[in-house]
């Protein structure tokens, strides 16, 4: 790639074409929670006990928004947590479901979301302590 699509690359670099991913991620997933068709499936029912579908999809919506700003950024460390915390918080909340009867089969949505999680956070290198610092034109992690 040459010109303004070579730098673009360069500049969003591994950590930010993850959160380009996880920020469609995030919308489909919030545009399936606003048209989730009724009678709702057992698990959308159940997590509507906890907190109404439209809030779940601000969320989820919320938490693509960040992932899509911060893909641009050199700090990035937000957009990972927030990515990270939604689908651990998901998919805990499916285990939950499943645990105690709600959701016949929780346990598959909560082994997916928080495979998910994982990935993201792997995908971060963890979550660095402090924001990377400029070294001559780059921007790298100073691990302590």
């Amino acid at each position: 790639m040459t010109g303004g699509a070579g730098r673009l690359a360069a500049r969003i670099g591994r950590r930010g074409s993850a959160l380009l991913f996880f920020a469609f991620l995030d919308a489909v997933y919030c545009a399936a929670l606003l048209t989730a068709p009724r009678p709702l499936v057992p698990l959308y029912a159940y997590l509507a006990g906890v907190m109404p579908l439209g809030t779940w999809a601000a969320v989820w919506g919320g938490v693509g928004m960040a992932c899509l700003v911060y893909a641009f950024r050199a700090y990035d460390t937000v957009a990972f947590m927030c990515a990270v915390a939604l689908k651990v918080a998901w998919g805990l909340l499916s285990f939950w479901g499943w645990a105690f009867g709600h959701v016949d089969r929780g346990w598959l949505n909560a082994v997916i979301w928080l495979a998910f999680a994982c990935f993201v956070f792997l995908i971060a290198g963890g979550i660095p302590a402090a924001p990377p610092r400029p070294i001559g034109r780059r921007w790298v992690w100073i691990r302590s």
